[in-house]
């Protein structure tokens, strides 16, 4: 079967390559010189099978290495990888066989890695600020709460806040008045996410710790 390069475009550096009159992949411009190339990066050209092969062996080990690289800096959810080869320039079926790979051996695996995404934020998150920051950086909701149900626990939640409002009001409580203290800061637990009850307890809770600390002084 013949494959037939219908259309070539260089854009920063990279040649765009439609195959069959459809995008199919990209080089860049000083891969069209090595020997192994010579005569296929044209419009026109028809390619063999094994010729079409080639190009695509080329392209997915190509994006493989540009994923071991990523994951050596950081680890990435699926949804992030996917996005940075498209970006890149890779279409979706090579994509996908790229990163197979990487999943089927466990280097990416989104299930443990929001699980400890979620262990790093307790101590100083709600649970709602978590979920936000965790969907907004790719992972899927399942996944979220799954984890969030398995590493967060309602102390947590109560105790993340309380250690806010020490963080944020222990220099306070001397300088407001009370009902401006508790009007502060049941606002900025809200805004970090807490819900209210919990908000309440962990103010009782603050205030508490405070006179105790302050007895303690005298």
């Amino acid at each position: 079967m013949d494959y037939i390069i219908t259309k070539i475009t260089t854009e920063d550096k990279k040649l765009l390559i439609e195959i069959d009159g459809k995008y199919h992949l990209f080089l860049y411009n000083r891969d069209k010189r090595k020997a192994k190339f010579a005569g296929l990066i044209e419009a026109d050209v028809k390619l063999s099978t094994d010729e079409f092969k080639l190009l695509n062996k080329h392209v997915l080990n190509r994006g493989k290495k540009r994923i071991i690289y990523l994951l050596g800096k950081q680890d990435y959810p699926l949804s992030k990888l996917e996005a940075k080869l498209k970006s890149n320039g890779y279409c979706t079926d090579h994509i996908k066989e790229i990163l197979q790979s990487f999943v089927e051996k466990g280097f990416i695996d989104d299930k443990k890695l929001v699980a400890r995404r979620v262990e790093s934020f307790i101590g100083f998150k709600s649970k709602r600020e978590i979920e936000f920051k965790l969907k907004n950086y790719g992972f899927l909701t399942e996944d979220i709460k799954e984890a969030l149900e398995e590493k967060f626990s309602d102390y947590d939640e109560f105790n993340s806040a309380l250690l806010l409002l020490h963080k944020k009001f222990a220099l306070k409580v001397l300088k407001l008045e009370q009902q401006d203290l508790k009007k502060k800061a049941l606002s900025f637990l809200s805004r970090k996410g807490y819900p209210m009850n919990v908000c309440f307890k962990a103010y009782d809770k603050f205030i508490i710790d405070t006179k105790n600390k302050f007895n303690k002084k005298m």
